[in-house]
């Protein structure tokens, strides 16, 4: 459903929506929002709320607050919020509008009252305070999106009834990047251009050439709490900043990874997944080292079954085995998209890449049937992209 779309659209009274789980082109739907509220209304989307810190501005809301507490909209919050609990201490209830009134301060107050449709969204760590100063928004005029991936919030029912919840899809884990406002477009007179040069085309790589991007790809040895070796997969390198990219079942179970490049004697050790989606099989995590990067495939055009391709990874421990083979078909399961491929893959193989003659990622080997004949299995680039779009590059 186009959720994130309706609540663009929205143009009557305000709405308080709650978005939970995630899809596969979550991210994507994120950055054509943002694109479309930041030119269209007053639009403020943030990654987490900030935190009042600063002992002389608690100590200037503690003397204020009652300024805030006279509003009408602060007065519906706090009823709401003795609905929902009951009877409070005092002290909670000034604690509540203390907090409110900072968010008010920091997010709200310079487009209150301006003219226009005004969109708040937020993400992060939401909680009771988080979730009143919403529905102070939204009593304020403001259209307030919460964005809930991992799923629904544990509060209590009657403030939940105050927000209409819209399931995006399952619930997952995944970083939400942060809102960059658009720079405004500045035109430019455009050189007069008397030769028409034709667009450059990519060149296929040969053999050799797709053979030596395998120093983008890693071997992962993981072990368990007590340093115990429990097995070992491949993965494919994002990020210059030292973010791989693998099969969640390749590490899901660690508490320890090491890491090997190839032509390199170190061996680089990780202890935390970074992000994860159990239905996209995908994970990341970071080691301390500058990598170089591959290229995933931008989908420009449709893959095909005969297409070559080349896979790359650590088969049986085999370090950075390269084979060629076709796509022989697509499968399609209901959260997931996978390539069918004939290069040759065992145990070990998972995580690595699976390369199209340019040289560019086009899916993440997952799987192979072990009583078929080259029946191999890829997560395709459909869901690598959103999986790691606006977090590593």
């Amino acid at each position: 459903m186009p959720y994130f779309q309706d609540f663009a659209n929205v143009q009557n009274q305000p709405c308080f929506y709650r978005i939970i789980g995630i899809s596969g082109d979550y991210l994507q739907k994120i950055q054509q929002m943002d694109a479309s509220l930041s030119q269209n209304c007053n639009y403020l989307r943030i990654q987490q709320f900030a935190v009042l810190a600063d002992k002389k501005q608690i100590e200037t809301y503690q003397q204020n607050v009652q300024k805030y507490r006279e509003q009408p909209e602060f007065q519906k919050m706090i009823a709401l919020y003795h609905q929902s609990i009951g009877q409070i201490n005092p002290t909670i209830e000034k604690n509540l509008l203390i907090s409110a009134a900072f968010w008010y301060d920091t997010y709200l107050k310079e487009r209150d009252g301006q003219p226009g449709r005004k969109k708040f969204v937020c993400s992060g760590k939401i909680g009771y305070k988080e979730y009143l100063f919403c529905y102070l928004a939204y009593l304020k005029g403001f259209d307030v999106l919460l964005l809930l991936p991992e799923g629904d919030l544990q509060i209590s029912p009657v403030l939940l009834n105050c927000s209409r919840m819209l399931t995006e899809g399952q619930p997952g884990v995944i970083q939400i990047p942060p809102y960059q406002k658009p720079k405004p477009s500045v035109s430019r007179p455009q050189p007069k251009i008397n030769t028409v040069h034709p667009e450059r085309k990519k060149t296929e790589l040969s053999y050799e050439a797709l053979a030596k991007l395998a120093k983008s790809v890693v071997m992962i040895a993981v072990y368990d709490e007590q340093g115990n070796f429990t097995g070992a997969g491949s993965g494919i390198a994002v990020s210059r900043d030292g973010y791989i990219l693998t099969n969640l079942h390749v590490v899901g179970d660690g508490c320890l990874y090491a890491v090997r490049l190839e032509n390199d004697e170190q061996v680089y050790p990780s202890r935390q997944i970074i992000k994860y989606h159990t239905g996209f099989n995908l994970a990341v995590i970071k080691i301390d080292k500058t990598l170089d990067p591959l290229r995933i495939y931008d989908g420009r055009n449709e893959l095909v079954r005969g297409q070559k391709i080349i896979a790359i990874g650590s088969p049986m421990g085999m370090f950075n085995s390269v084979s060629d083979g076709i796509i022989s078909g697509f499968r399609k399961t209901e959260h997931q998209e996978y390539i069918q491929f004939t290069a040759a893959v065992s145990d070990g193989s998972c995580g690595g890449a699976l390369l199209n003659t340019f040289g560019e990622v086009i899916g993440i080997n997952t799987a192979h049937i072990i009583k078929g004949e080259n029946i191999n299995l890829a997560v395709s680039y459909k869901q690598i992209l959103p999986f790691i779009l606006g977090f590593v590059h």
